[in-house]
């Protein structure tokens, strides 16, 4: 399949069909301005749909009964407010209604409402342009000029766009498709650079002529094979101005960093039909819903977040664009996804367990058996569903728990809340504020969720609207402790939603054998007998972990596959530390290790181990002593200061994040002190 039939007989007619497609309608490009808005769509939907319609008839006796005249007065006026947004998702979302000469319009509906559920989403107009033309003049000549292959736009707003490769022509969305993307950047940046030098300080000239790309919510490049997704393009004109200015014309550094942000989209099934594989990934980037995630969710400007006198604020600064990694938006709508299923068998606590037997129907009878012998004495997703993900460290497990918690609030069936609450549990303070400050930043304060410090603050945010409530487990000593027979009492008529930022505790401060598994505290408090009698719905349980441990796998993991020398047992989802080392966003930390020569004489004293009953147990208590060492500490300590002050801090200009891996609570102490 050639470029041209790819676009033209494929992915359009998969964008505009309306029950297998996506159902956008098809604008023809020479019927839209050079400003990226398509006039006729924002005319109908403000003048035809229900809640504009009426203050639209207003406005226009004041324009003569001009619709053209009025239809570009206000695109002047969305032209000019969207200006200081760093892409069209936040502006549309700041500006879900306008007022525009004293009388309130509507630019996007949400679905779900409270009123008309998805009546007036369905009314939302989204559209598909091919062949968009797209160009800046700059004192009455056309300086640069670009046309996309697929635009997409919803209410006549511009969102994004695809640009499309054809494996039959040799080309590739990885190679040739990402690399026309990032040249057509470059060449644009580098005559906007012409024109702006000392005439564009307020960098309204640059959010005119570069809108096309930085304004975009993502840009792909696609081809039968794989799509590949790009947010940030802005954060590298700097890059090119640097290269420019240094004569670095082949601009190899912003080439190779662009890259290391144009990631591979994934797939849920890699191996299935080509055609099956292109319309996964637009149906999980373009699809309706998918565009209204983008708008209301996945989007946000992340500030320092300042406390004085008791409430918070944003210290005063431009901050930093936050939306998904590929990997992480395919995480979060996973678990969506997921939702309907656990729905649809609530009252079949069998269903998953023979789920299991038809998976198993391969292997032998024994080995099936035994597998399912083990489930069956997990209870596991019987009475409370449950799913456990493994994300590396690093690789902004926060985003994605907040991204999840956000959604599982909105989600509605019937026109109902699916959860009555959300329960973000955290079990560390700095965790607990990471995640309070990037709440902040995703416009959820305080006034949308409370924290239960205690027993009586937890019954009570039980009982109030608040939707999202944050356990500290630092206030309670077990799960336990919080789900009492009182409390479980009163969830019995409610559906929860517990989001766990780690699965494992310690309470001890040692790893490996003391650890309690939250997972499992959390779902065996379910098993009560009197609960599961009284329970109408059914609880859901997402663990996130960047280590799980096999016993965790077994019992919560997925089914993948029997076979020798494979897991049976997987994640729901997964982002491994070597995926993350790979893909550069963590470095390998095996790759940074630094060999000290320091010689130290430990004389252990005979009675210390005594009472050891093995030798494991000798050796736990004999580690302990050696790496709580006072003196040792004191020498390692002085090693990482002179390291940090003369090597590192050089080589990092001063900025980074790093981290101090000790034995124990107590040796981290002693090294801070």
């Amino acid at each position: 399949m050639n470029e041209l039939h790819l676009q033209d007989k494929f992915l359009i007619p998969f964008f505009t069909n309306n029950v297998e497609g996506l159902g956008y309608r098809e604008v023809k490009a020479n019927t839209i301005s050079y400003n990226l808005y398509i006039e006729e769509d924002l005319l109908e939907f403000l003048s035809e749909t229900k809640l504009n319609k009426d203050n639209f008839n207003k406005l226009l006796r004041k324009f003569s009964n001009d619709e053209h005249k009025l239809i570009k007065s206000i695109i002047e006026f969305l032209i000019e407010r969207s200006k200081n947004y760093r892409n069209m998702a936040l502006f549309i979302n700041d500006n879900k209604s306008f007022t525009f000469e004293g009388l309130k319009f509507y630019l996007f509906y949400v679905s779900g409402s409270e009123t008309h559920g998805d009546k007036l989403f369905d009314k939302n107009i989204f559209s598909v342009v091919q062949e968009l033309p797209y160009r800046f003049e700059y004192n009455g000549n056309v300086i640069f000029s670009y046309r996309p292959d697929i635009s997409v736009f919803v209410n006549g707003i511009f969102l994004g766009y695809s640009e499309l490769k054809s494996n039959y022509n040799n080309q590739s969305a990885k190679i040739n498709g990402r690399m026309k993307i990032v040249k057509d950047y470059k060449n644009a940046v580098l005559e906007y650079l012409k024109i702006a030098e000392g005439n564009d300080k307020s960098q309204n000239m640059r959010k005119d002529f570069l809108k096309i790309f930085e304004k975009s919510i993502f840009i792909t490049s696609t081809d039968l094979e794989e799509t590949y997704i790009i947010r940030n393009l802005a954060d590298f004109l700097d890059v090119i101005k640097n290269a420019n200015e240094q004569k670095q014309y082949s601009y190899q550094t912003y080439t190779e960093e662009v890259e290391k942000s144009f990631r591979p989209y994934p797939l849920l099934n890699r191996n299935a039909d080509k055609r099956d594989k292109l319309k996964e990934v637009f149906r999980a980037l373009y699809s309706k819903k998918m565009i209204e995630k983008e708008i209301l969710y996945y989007n946000f400007v992340e500030r320092e977040v300042i406390k004085k006198d008791g409430s918070k604020g944003f210290k005063n600064e431009k901050g930093k664009l936050i939306s998904p990694r590929p990997k992480q938006k395919f995480g979060v709508d996973k678990i969506m996804s997921k939702i309907d299923e656990f729905l649809e068998h609530e009252n079949d606590d069998n269903y998953f367990i023979n789920k299991l037997r038809q998976q198993l129907s391969g292997v032998s009878e024994s080995i099936r058996n035994e597998l399912i012998s083990k489930r069956l004495k997990y209870k596991n997703n019987q009475t409370v569903y449950s799913l456990l993900l493994q994300y590396a460290a690093g690789f902004g497990k926060s985003n994605i728990i907040g991204w999840a918690a956000l959604q599982l609030k909105d989600i509605k069936r019937n026109n109902e809340y699916v959860y009555d609450k959300v329960m973000m549990i955290v079990d560390r303070l700095q965790l607990r504020d990471q995640l309070d400050r990037k709440m902040y930043n995703m416009n959820i304060d305080n006034r949308m969720y409370v924290e239960a410090t205690d027993k009586a603050t937890f019954i009570e945010s039980l009982k109030s609207d608040m939707r999202i409530i944050i356990v500290n487990l630092q206030k309670f000593s077990t799960i336990g402790e919080i789900l009492d027979k009182e409390v479980l009492n009163r969830l019995s008529g409610m559906r929860i939603a517990f989001l766990i930022d780690e699965i494992h505790r310690s309470n001890s401060g040692e790893q490996h054998e003391d650890m309690i598994n939250l997972f499992d505290a959390l779902q065996e408090s379910f098993e009560n007998e009197e609960y599961i009698r009284k329970r109408k719905k059914k609880n859901l349980i997402i663990g996130f972990t960047a280590t799980p441990n096999d016993s965790s796998l077994s019992r919560f993991g997925e089914y993948s596959k029997y076979a020798e020398g494979e897991k049976i047992w997987v994640p729901f989802d997964s982002y491994t530390m070597t995926e993350a080392i790979n893909d550069g966003y963590i470095l390998n930390p095996i790759k940074g290790l630094v060999p000290v020569s320091a010689k130290m004489v430990y004389e252990i004293p005979e009675n210390l181990t005594y009472k050891a009953q093995s030798e494991l147990e000798r050796y736990k208590i004999v580690k302990k002593k050696v790496y709580e060492n006072p003196e040792r500490i004191d020498a390692i300590a002085k090693f990482i200061v002179d390291r940090l002050v003369h090597t590192t801090y050089q080589a990092i200009k001063g900025y980074g994040k790093g981290m101090l891996a000790t034995a124990s609570i107590k040796s981290a102490i002693l090294y801070k002190e």
